[in-house]
């Protein structure tokens, strides 16, 4: 009886935890990675009860492709799935790929690939994070695990733009591959990082941009506390609470935050855990369900289960916790909630069922798996449907117990890193071996009744609380023009109008004229500007960096901080006397802050050569790794192997070129990198070569080092690269020049 009455009143129910944003999208549309309702669930009926991954008649197996798989969950749009995955693994033109797959047959319709570059993810750890689609436009938006973000033609994979956000903004590319994914809402695309960025955010933060979907314009760039513990993987949903619309997320910095999508602006955070978050958050109604598997808040228990609760609106947005249980180890897996239960799967493979309300236990320690949980559990036609890690699947239904395993068994030599999505009546599972759509021949696929939506608050409220100016960061070169928007929102997020007579003014260079800011050239210099507009009693601000183009010199004399316009530098570098002369110097006493990377301007510069003057400190036997940045390549002189390496790719060395190279302590050398694109039997390549030589002798004619790759960077900006847990390195008299033609 209690199993009938739950499905009864599920369509009711699935109104609080899903279609949350005021229209329904088509239910046969899985568009983002937890589905049409951000939720884990569907509409879909006539799915499969039962599967044998060996295939055969009555095996429901529809296809399996063996030739490709991955570990990011895919999404769905007019008949096609979209997923990132590895691309040519093992060779030295190895990178990263968004593929597009029809989803009845299972064949490739079209692939786009592109580089991994400056980034320290191993190769097994490529394709991290989940396509986003938008039936509104039919793009497909992607984040490369080295912070590439593209947005391509989901019928062609044509690119439309791409933002190198690591060189643009100092997006953390991490060991763990760990990226975030892409979130949907009108006419943006939000995606998140922890960045490391310039001037006054120069701090580590776990960051939020909203880009126009069409241009790649950032509209809003919003940060949450400084220096995270943790980078993040937690994913955003959209939800309506309490007739205000959210972006619900979980931080790098241990709290779960709630935002405006329209205008970046925090409305509250609630502290849930010392490191940050990884699985996402489910948004039920006004209440927040979440886990966590590191340190709480107080004690000494590790995880925690908690349910919060978001009151009231606009300027009175509040967000207070309605139950907590510690001690599960919930560091992955996103939670799901049908009717009044909360299901769950710890670290470990073991199902919790909990009363939603109220946290009691109702079921403990369902073992779907004996290893390790990434995926998040999906919930459609009347069953969940979940993958482990160590290639288990298990099919449940639901019970007056908490749920019946129907279901389950074991593909050797494969692992479920993905979620199980639903679309067109087939279910699909993405492993580290292969894909695998299973569907009911005998049955009749369709969709129950699309569940009543929750409404967005009528926008009556017409008194601007907001003031937002576009673009809110930019770079560009002396004599440039920037022609700004200023738009104008309520209290609760909501648009209001573009201001039709804003005042703007400059701090920093340049010059304004009624809503254009205008580049000058301030003799060669590189500054920063910030641009103000002012409506009435409010204002908002813009960034931007003026670059000019090459040749560029920087000799430190007259600094006190690195270059502002520098991405990067600021937090792990300071300006102190070094032999006499001021020189940039990689501190070592900052926590989290061995290996550093800046960026100095344009991503669209090729052909040049960067040289800079460079020494290293030696502590015990230890000495730092000191590199130059060009296109996407480093050179890098190596201090404890004595070793001097051209590379791209810092975990994967597919096309490096290393020689050793003695080098000592306390002793100025000079480097030099040189990228060029030169054409060889037809196709583009990239040629890198390198020399280090003491600084007081003559410079060498020939280059140490050469390195040439087939799969080329084709441009990218100067940079600086180091490595040393222990020892400071230092830098002086960098120069960037274009190579002679």
């Amino acid at each position: 009886m209690m199993m009938r009455k739950l499905l009864l009143i599920l369509p009711t129910l699935l109104f609080l935890s899903g279609y949350a944003l005021g229209q329904a999208p088509q239910a046969a549309d899985w568009s983002y990675w937890r589905g049409p309702n951000y939720n884990g669930t569907s509409q879909a009926t006539g799915l499969p009860a039962t599967w044998d991954p060996e295939g055969g008649e009555g095996s429901n197996l529809k296809w399996h492709r063996d030739d490709l798989s991955g570990r990011s969950t895919p999404v769905a749009m007019d008949g096609k799935l979209y997923l990132t995955t590895r691309a040519d693994p093992g060779t030295p033109i190895e990178g990263e790929r968004v593929v597009c797959i029809d989803a009845k047959t299972g064949e490739t319709v079209w692939e786009h690939k592109f580089n991994v570059w400056m980034s320290d993810v191993p190769d097994t750890r490529v394709g991290w994070s989940s396509v986003v689609a938008d039936p509104e436009t039919g793009n497909v938006y992607a984040l490369g695990v080295c912070d590439i973000f593209m947005c391509l033609d989901g019928k062609t994979g044509e690119e439309k733009w791409s933002v190198p956000l690591h060189e643009f903004l100092g997006m953390l590319s991490t060991y763990g591959g760990r990226t975030n994914f892409p979130i949907i809402h009108e006419d943006l695309v939000i995606i998140s990082g922890i960045i490391i960025n310039w001037g006054d955010a120069a701090k580590p933060n776990h960051r939020f941009l909203a880009m126009d979907k069409r241009t790649g314009e950032i509209v809003w760039f919003s940060p949450t506390r400084d220096l995270p513990d943790d980078t993040s993987y937690s994913a955003p949903n959209l939800a309506v609470i309490n007739g205000q619309l959210q972006m619900v997320v979980g931080g790098g910095d241990g709290g779960i935050w709630g935002f405006q999508p329209r205008t970046g602006k925090p409305l509250w955070s609630y502290q849930f855990s010392r490191r940050g978050l990884f699985a996402t958050p489910l948004v039920v109604g006004n209440r927040i369900y979440a886990g966590h598997g590191e340190e709480n808040m107080e004690g000494t228990s590790m995880g925690a289960l908690a349910a919060i609760e978001v009151e009231g609106a606009g300027l009175e947005t509040k967000a207070k916790p309605l139950w907590k249980m510690e001690g599960l180890i919930l560091n992955r897996s996103s939670p799901l909630v049908i009717g009044d239960r909360l299901y769950i799967v710890d670290d470990r493979c073991k199902l919790w069922v909990v009363d939603a309300n109220t946290g009691e236990m109702i079921q403990e320690r369902v073992a779907l798996g004996d290893r390790k949980q990434w995926a998040s559990l999906v919930y459609a036609d009347g069953r969940i449907y979940a993958v482990t890690e160590n290639g288990r699947w298990a099919f449940m239904e639901l019970s007056d117990a908490g749920v019946d395993i129907t279901d389950k068994g074991r593909i050797s030599n494969e692992a479920f890193y993905a979620s199980p999505i639903v679309y067109d009546g087939a279910i699909y599972f993405v492993g580290t071996s292969g894909i695998y759509c299973i569907a009911d021949e005998k049955a009749k696929p369709g969709v129950s009744p699309a569940p009543e939506v929750a409404q967005e608050m009528a926008n009556d409220d017409k008194t601007p609380a907001w003031v937002q100016v576009v673009p809110a960061e930019a770079i560009v070169r002396p004599g440039e023009k920037i022609d700004y928007k200023v738009r104008l929102f309520n209290q609760n997020g909501q648009f209001i109008e573009e201001a039709s007579d804003p005042k703007l003014s400059v701090v920093g260079g340049g010059s304004v004229a009624g809503t254009t800011f205008n580049a000058a050239d301030n003799n060669g210099s590189h500054y920063a500007a910030t641009i103000k507009a002012t409506v009435g009693d409010l204002s908002g601000e813009s960034r931007v960096r003026v670059v000019p183009s090459l040749p560029w010199k920087f000799d430190f004399d007259k600094l006190k901080d690195p270059p502002v316009t520098w991405v990067g530098a600021r937090y792990r570098h300071v300006i102190r006397d070094v032999d006499g002369s001021p020189a940039l110097v990689k501190i070592s006493t900052i926590p989290k802050g061995a290996r550093s990377r800046g960026w100095m301007g344009q991503w669209d510069l090729a052909n040049y050569t960067i040289a800079a003057d460079v020494k290293g400190q030696q502590v015990g036997t230890q000495l730092p790794d000191i590199g130059l940045t060009a296109m996407g390549y480093a050179l890098d002189l190596q201090g404890n192997s004595q070793k001097l390496q051209i590379r791209t790719w810092y975990a994967q060395l597919r096309m490096a070129q290393t020689v050793p190279f003695e080098w000592k302590a306390d002793v100025w050398y000079r480097m030099k990198l040189q990228a060029a694109i030169e054409e060889q039997d037809g196709k583009k390549v990239a040629v890198l070569k390198g020399k280090v030589w003491p600084r007081d002798d003559k410079e060498p004619s020939e280059w140490t080092v050469t390195a040439v790759d087939h799969s080329p960077n084709l441009s990218g900006s100067p940079g600086l690269y180091g490595n040393a847990k222990v020892c400071e390195l230092y830098l002086d008299n960098v120069e960037v020049t274009a190579n002679e033609k």
